[in-house]
Parts: C-alpha cells; structure tokens; sequence
C-alpha cells in the first residue's frame, strides 16, 4: 500500500499548502523569499502595552534585569501640572495665614501700646490729684464720661510747658505736643480763645476694629440709609464731638451702636481680612456698646440715643424680645435725661426721634394695645429748620463718597413731617384701645381727614414720587409708612361685621387703593435702590402691603405676583437683616392657608428655609406669633351705629370740611421749610 500511503501524503501537503498561501494573502501582507515563516504561537498570560526602555532597545525581553517603565510623555505632563497647581495654592494659603498672624501680631502690638499708653495717662491724674486744686473738676470729666487721655492731656495743659514736657508719656513727646502745649500756654496767657482740631489717632471712641477706614465706612453707611430714617440725634453735633474727643454729644457706647448697626449694610468683601465675617464684628461692636452703658451713666443722653440704635440692630438680627427692652428703656430714660451740656435744639431731636420711633414700632409690629407718651409741644419747635443743609449720596461702598454725585438730602424736613405723621398715628392707636371711648364715625373721620391734610400740606419735593424724579428713599419710606397707617386706620372696619353694601364697599375701595399705592412705592424704592438696605420697620410695611392686597384685591394685581413681589423683596433684603426670614415664612403662609394664593414656581429660590423657623423664631421677629394686626381686640371698641352715620360723616368730614386743615403753627412751619429749601437749593 504504499502508492496509497504516499498518495495520501501528498494530497495532504496540497491541503496545508493550500490553507498557508490563504493564511498569508488574507492574513498578511508581502512574502518572504525561501519560503513561508510559520506564525509564533502567543504564549498564555498578559502582555505589556508598554516596554521598558532597555527592552525596547534590544527588542526583546532583557535578562537578569528589572524593568523600569517611564510613564507617558502626556501623563507625565498632566501630572506635573496638577502638582504645580497644589503648590500654588498651598503657596497662597500660607501667605494669606502669614498675612494673618503678621496683622495679628500688628494688632495685639497695638492693643499693647494702647494698655500702656493708657496706664501712663491713669497714672499721670493719679498723680495730680490733690496737687494742683484741680480735683473737683477731674472729677466732674470722670462723671462726663472722659477718657482718662483726655482728662491728663488736660491737666498738662494748666501746667507750665516745662512741667508738661515732664509729665507726659515718653511716647507721646512729639514735636506737635510741644508745639501745641505752648501754643495753649501761650494763648492762655494772653486772653486768647483757642480751639483745636485733634487728631483721633490716640483716642480711641470703639474697641471693635482699629481700622479708622473701616469705622468711616460704617459711618458713612449709618448716615446714608439709618440716620435719615430713624434721626435719634444730631449729625452735625455727634461728628464734631467725635473729630474733637469731645464727651458732650459723643459716647463710645453711641459710637459701637451705630457701628453695629452699620454692620447690617456691610457687604462681606468691604471687611478686613482679619474678621471672619460681618455678623462677628457686629456682634462685637454690640457687645462693646452693652458694656459702656451703666447704671451711673443710664440718664445721659447719649447712652438714651445708644439705646434707641441698640433697638434697631437687635430687631434687624431677629432679636424683637430683647430690642423692645432697649426702647422702652431709652423712652422712659429720656422723661428724666440729664441736659450734659447739649444744646435745646440737639435734645428736640433726640426727643422727637426716639418718640416717632416708639409710635411706629409700637403701630407696625403691634407689640402691645397702647401707644407710648407723646410730647405735648409742637413737632421741631426749637429746631432751626435752616440747618438742614446735608447732603445725600448713593453710598455703599469705600470710594463711593469720592465718585458719586451729591443731592440735597432733606434729611431734617423729613424727620420734621415723620414726627407729624405719626403724632396722628399715636391718636390713632389711642382710639382703637378704647382711650378715647366708643369709636364713632366722626371720630374715625376725623382721623381720617388729617391723614389727607398731612399728605396733602406736604412740600413738593416730598411729593414727587415717579421714577424719574429719583426720590430719595427716606422719603419714599415716609410715603409708604402713611399709606401703611392708612391701611392700619381703616382695615379694622372691614372685619367688625358691621359695614355692608355700598359703605363696605366704600371702605374696601380705600384699603386697596393705600395698598396698591404703598406697593408701587416700594416698587420704586426697589428699582432705584434695591431692598438690600431698607430699614428692618419696613419689612413690616411689606407684609402689610402684601397682605392687604392678598386679601382684598386677589386678582387686581394677581395673588401669586403679590406673594412673588413681597418674597422677593424680603429675600434680598435678608442679606443684612435676619428678621425677614421668618416674615416670609408667615406672610407666604397666610397667603396660601388664608387667602388661597398660589405660591409662585421659584417659590423654594426665593425663601430658602420654608417652613424652618419655631415659634422662638417668630417671636423673635415680631414679638408676637403673628405680623397682622388683631382687630378683634380693636374691633369691640367700634360703635354700634357707625356704619348708619358714614356716608353723612363723610359727606361733612371728608369731602366738605369746615375747619382749617392744619393748625396755624403747622402750616407756618411748613411754609417755612419750603421757604428753607428754595434757600439751599440756591446756595448749592
């Protein structure tokens, strides 16, 4: 069988010929000459993506050697640039903790130099006591309140120049104490008044920061949007005491109330580096404030005026319980305040500040039924009207006082009709507690009729409330705190039960037009200032405003652009003002639980914490578990025919009234300030 078997042989090497020349013109490019090369099996296991660089170089495994493999070019790089962005800011972090410990260390320096400055002073009128015959008197500066720098400075001054040069500190011994404690010698000398402008640099009026840019900031931002609102004393007389050291209208717990509430309209980024955040430096300056005021010093004018500044900082931090202490303080403290030195025309605006600001809280928050004393002397009797000489800027950061126009600021004309304002306001209050007996229609008209008398007398300037007129925004608050008083005078009537038809009608008419006019004011104020910077009583006027509209005109403007206006003011407000926060939790409630307003979509953007605040909260902000008025405790007082006799008390009240509209005092002062303001603004 062999022809079978070599048979069989050859057509088997046909065979795998056959399937090599395939393998190699489908599988493979190109041939070999002598042949074809059989493939090498691949061996089981995992095989390297990448070689080392010895086995790259000889092609093929290296023996008895390990392998080192270099990472990617591009993976390298990558790596490397990751690594350098660490560096970098781990760089920046440590320079910026360096920077830290070096201006703590400046600072905890400087602390130390004051302690020791203040020690040599301490030192100096320990001294002097019972040597010169000056006692009494360094006790009375003790009693006023002066620093103990100012109380040496002074008795170096009733000495001969070469003892003074002895007995002030080595450090202070500059060529300008030399020069100025002759030059006070010398015109002592010769019969010569003197006064001086002192540099504030040794004088230190606060604690909270030794930062005098930051304590002007904080000023400046006071002035701009609190003072003009809530005028508690006199600008002009507080800054000249505060440039020259002097006690009279100047206090350092004045100085750390008005710093702490400044620091509500601070931005973040306007603070120094070494301050964690703007809540921690108010509540510094708060607390500084706290531990100048005591009880030997509980009369002093400038301690009363802290307190009042304490009430509206404590209420723009959320803080209702405690701030309403501080007022009622500060208006009992004032009925027996000590003159110390200030002028009359200074204590009336002391007097109708802290009053005007008792009255509107007491109205807007409804903390209790009864209204606080009023003076019984005319509004700014002693007060120079021509005075009123400030001007206003758009202030809000550093350098925005040297950038920014001026305007007239109206500041005392506003103050002047605020306190008119809610002198009716105060009568009001008294009226729905019964104080003046059974409500009649006559006397809610009359009321009535001296709002419109005091909308109706104001000056032009205090009228032009378009957009383009650009209104100041104390002026714009004023206007809307009377139509916030109008809404509070008339609401009650709606739900008493007792006016139908055409008189609840008549009545329901009123209270939508205040509302609508109050709205579109703080629409205004918005557009032109933004509600980052309206005083934490306004947030009040809000609710109410919204409320009111909610309630009684749902679909004129619709519910839900109601809510959506009033939620969004609150919320940019609460940047700086904590109490809003609870304010739109119960306004958004009422809407929807009450009034059956769908909320707006971005409802959750606009409020942040719905639904977070309990009970202490809510106290907090209102001192009550609620912002509305509650007129079922005003309504019993509400007499029965008061409905039967409108339209007749109206028709004589209102619409033909025979007395004059304001009295003869009123309307003499009020000419005088248009008179006023034609003066100033020609002296511009």
């Amino acid at each position: 069988m062999p022809g079978d078997s070599s048979s069989g042989t050859t057509s088997m090497s046909d065979g795998l010929s056959t399937s090599n020349s395939e393998l190699t013109s489908h599988g493979r490019s190109g041939s070999f000459d002598g042949g074809e090369t059989p493939r090498k099996r691949r061996t089981t296991g995992t095989v390297a993506t990448i070689a080392c660089s010895e086995c790259r170089k000889a092609r093929q495994k290296t023996r008895n050697l390990d392998c080192l493999y270099e990472p990617h070019t591009k993976t390298h790089k990558e790596f490397l640039l990751k690594e350098i962005a660490n560096l970098r800011k781990d760089n920046t972090r440590l320079q910026n903790l360096n920077q830290r410990v070096s201006d703590t260390a400046t600072d905890l320096q400087q602390k130390n130099q004051g302690l020791q400055s203040a020690h040599e002073w301490q030192k100096i009128v320990l001294d002097e006591i019972g040597r010169n015959g000056h006692d009494r008197q360094i006790i009375q500066k003790l009693r006023n309140g002066e620093s103990s720098e100012t109380i040496a400075r002074w008795l170096c001054q009733q000495q001969p120049l070469s003892r003074s040069l002895h007995i002030i500190p080595p450090n202070e011994r500059g060529l300008l104490d030399i020069v100025d404690a002759y030059e006070q010698q010398y015109r002592r000398q010769a019969g010569l008044s003197y006064g001086k402008d002192k540099d504030t640099l040794h004088y230190r009026w606060t604690q909270g920061s030794s930062s005098r840019t930051l304590v002007g900031h904080l000023f400046d931002l006071y002035f701009t949007w609190v003072h003009p609102v809530h005028m508690l004393f006199s600008e002009n007389d507080f800054k000249e005491s505060f440039r020259t050291n002097n006690a009279i209208y100047c206090s350092s717990a004045l100085v750390n109330a008005i710093c702490a509430m400044a620091c509500h309209l601070v931005e973040p980024k306007d603070v120094d580096d070494d301050v964690e955040n703007v809540v921690a430096l108010g509540h510094g300056f708060m607390n500084q404030a706290r531990q100048e005021i005591m009880p030997k010093n509980y009369l002093h004018l400038t301690s009363i005026q802290a307190l009042a500044v304490m009430y509206l900082c404590e209420l723009s931090s959320g803080k209702a319980r405690s701030a309403t202490g501080y007022l009622r303080a500060a208006a009992e403290f004032l009925k027996n305040a000590r003159v110390d030195g200030q002028s009359l025309e200074a204590r009336q605006i002391t007097l109708w500040g802290i009053q005007t600001l008792n009255t509107s809280s007491t109205g807007i928050t409804y903390q209790k039924l009864y209204a606080p004393e009023f003076p019984a002397i005319d509004e700014f009797e002693h007060i120079d009207m021509h005075a009123d000489s400030e001007i206003w800027r758009f202030y809000r950061t550093v350098g925005d006082e040297h950038e920014l126009p001026v305007r007239p600021g109206y500041a005392i004309l506003t103050a002047f009709e605020q306190a008119a304002l809610f002198r009716i306001v105060h009568e009001s209050l008294n009226l729905y507690c019964g104080l003046r007996g059974s409500i009649t229609a006559e006397a809610m008209l009359t009321l009535y009729r001296r709002y419109l008398d005091w909308d109706e007398d104001l000056l032009a300037i205090l009228k032009k409330m378009d957009v383009e007129e650009q209104p100041l925004p104390h002026i714009l608050f004023l206007r809307v705190q009377y139509h916030v008083a109008m809404l509070q005078h008339l609401t009650p009537l709606l739900q008493s039960n007792l006016f139908t038809g055409s008189n609840y009608q008549h009545v329901l008419g009123l209270v939508v037009n205040h509302a609508k006019e109050g709205a579109r004011l703080l629409d205004h104020s918005r557009r032109l200032y933004s509600t980052r910077y309206l005083m934490p009583l306004c947030s009040f006027c809000i609710v109410h405003i919204g409320d009111a509209l909610v309630r009684y005109s749902v679909r004129d403007p619709p519910g839900t652009e109601v809510v959506e206006f009033c939620l969004g003011m609150l919320q940019e407000a609460s940047i700086g003002f904590p109490l809003c926060g609870p304010l739109q939790d119960l306004f958004r409630r009422a809407a929807v639980e009450e009034c059956g307003v769908l909320l707006p979509s971005n409802v959750e953007e606009m409020t942040g914490n719905v639904g977070s605040y309990g009970m202490d909260d809510i106290l907090d902000a209102c001192t009550r578990l609620d912002y509305k008025q509650p007129v079922d405790q005003s309504v019993r007082h509400l007499d029965e025919r008061i409905a039967e006799e409108w339209s007749s008390q109206w028709q004589q009240i209102v619409e033909n009234p025979e007395r004059p509209k304001v009295p003869p005092v009123m309307r003499e002062r009020r000419q005088s300030g248009k008179q006023i303001r034609i003066d100033a603004l020609l002296n511009q």
